[in-house]
Protein backbone atom coordinates (compact mmCIF):
# COMPACT_ATOMS: atom_id res chain seq x y z
CA UNK A 1 0.00 0.00 0.00
CA UNK A 2 1.12 3.55 -0.61
CA UNK A 3 1.79 5.88 2.26
CA UNK A 4 0.61 9.47 1.72
CA UNK A 5 3.37 11.41 0.01
CA UNK A 6 5.14 8.23 -1.04
CA UNK A 7 4.87 5.62 -3.74
CA UNK A 8 5.93 2.01 -3.67
CA UNK A 9 8.99 1.18 -5.73
CA UNK A 10 7.55 -2.11 -6.88
CA UNK A 11 4.83 -4.46 -5.67
CA UNK A 12 7.39 -7.14 -4.91
CA UNK A 13 9.73 -4.84 -3.01
CA UNK A 14 8.78 -6.25 0.42
CA UNK A 15 11.47 -8.32 2.02
CA UNK A 16 12.00 -9.88 5.41
CA UNK A 17 13.91 -8.27 8.29
CA UNK A 18 17.52 -8.71 9.23
CA UNK A 19 18.91 -12.21 9.69
CA UNK A 20 17.72 -14.17 12.70
CA UNK A 21 19.66 -17.21 13.77
CA UNK A 22 16.52 -18.84 15.21
CA UNK A 23 14.39 -18.62 12.07
CA UNK A 24 13.02 -21.87 10.60
CA UNK A 25 14.84 -23.82 7.90
CA UNK A 26 17.96 -21.70 8.31
CA UNK A 27 16.66 -18.98 5.98
CA UNK A 28 18.39 -16.34 8.09
CA UNK A 29 15.33 -14.06 8.05
CA UNK A 30 13.14 -12.87 10.90
CA UNK A 31 9.46 -13.70 10.78
CA UNK A 32 8.16 -10.74 12.82
CA UNK A 33 8.55 -7.78 10.45
CA UNK A 34 8.96 -6.78 6.83
CA UNK A 35 10.69 -4.00 5.00
CA UNK A 36 9.03 -1.98 2.25
CA UNK A 37 10.82 0.35 -0.14
CA UNK A 38 8.98 3.62 -0.83
CA UNK A 39 9.75 6.70 -2.89
CA UNK A 40 9.01 10.03 -1.20
CA UNK A 41 7.82 13.22 -2.94
CA UNK A 42 11.44 14.22 -3.72
CA UNK A 43 12.12 10.88 -5.39
CA UNK A 44 14.33 9.53 -2.61
CA UNK A 45 13.90 5.80 -2.01
CA UNK A 46 13.57 4.90 1.67
CA UNK A 47 13.04 1.65 3.52
CA UNK A 48 10.24 1.37 6.09
CA UNK A 49 10.10 -1.48 8.61
CA UNK A 50 6.58 -2.65 9.47
CA UNK A 51 5.24 -5.44 11.69
CA UNK A 52 4.55 -8.45 9.49
CA UNK A 53 1.10 -8.90 11.05
CA UNK A 54 0.03 -5.36 10.10
CA UNK A 55 -2.87 -5.73 7.67
CA UNK A 56 -2.44 -2.82 5.27
CA UNK A 57 -5.32 -3.99 3.11
CA UNK A 58 -8.06 -3.95 5.74
CA UNK A 59 -10.53 -1.09 5.40
CA UNK A 60 -10.00 1.82 7.75
CA UNK A 61 -12.52 2.54 10.47
CA UNK A 62 -14.77 5.42 9.50
CA UNK A 63 -14.25 8.56 11.55
CA UNK A 64 -17.14 9.57 13.80
CA UNK A 65 -18.92 12.72 12.66
CA UNK A 66 -20.11 14.50 15.80
CA UNK A 67 -23.01 16.94 15.70
CA UNK A 68 -22.49 20.51 16.90
CA UNK A 69 -24.46 19.71 20.07
CA UNK A 70 -22.37 16.60 20.78
CA UNK A 71 -19.13 18.56 20.31
CA UNK A 72 -20.35 21.35 22.57
CA UNK A 73 -21.28 18.94 25.38
CA UNK A 74 -18.04 16.95 25.00
CA UNK A 75 -15.97 20.13 25.13
CA UNK A 76 -17.85 21.33 28.24
CA UNK A 77 -17.19 18.02 29.97
CA UNK A 78 -13.53 18.11 28.95
CA UNK A 79 -13.13 21.60 30.43
CA UNK A 80 -14.79 20.42 33.64
CA UNK A 81 -12.86 17.16 33.91
CA UNK A 82 -10.38 15.87 31.33
CA UNK A 83 -11.07 12.21 32.15
CA UNK A 84 -14.70 11.15 32.10
CA UNK A 85 -14.94 7.63 33.50
CA UNK A 86 -17.40 5.15 34.96
CA UNK A 87 -20.99 6.15 35.47
CA UNK A 88 -20.41 9.72 34.19
CA UNK A 89 -19.08 8.42 30.88
CA UNK A 90 -21.93 5.91 30.55
CA UNK A 91 -24.51 8.62 31.22
CA UNK A 92 -22.90 11.17 28.90
CA UNK A 93 -22.72 8.58 26.11
CA UNK A 94 -26.41 7.74 26.62
CA UNK A 95 -27.44 11.41 26.60
CA UNK A 96 -25.48 12.12 23.42
CA UNK A 97 -26.50 8.87 21.71
CA UNK A 98 -22.84 7.80 21.40
CA UNK A 99 -20.90 4.74 22.47
CA UNK A 100 -18.70 4.95 25.56
CA UNK A 101 -15.68 4.53 23.29
CA UNK A 102 -16.69 7.62 21.33
CA UNK A 103 -17.00 9.63 24.55
CA UNK A 104 -13.51 8.55 25.60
Amino acid sequence: KDIPGTSAVSPGSSKECAPDSESPAGTGEADYCRRILVRDAKGTIREIVLPKGLDLDRPKRTRTSFTAEQLYRLELEFQRCQYVVGRERTELARQLNLSETQVR
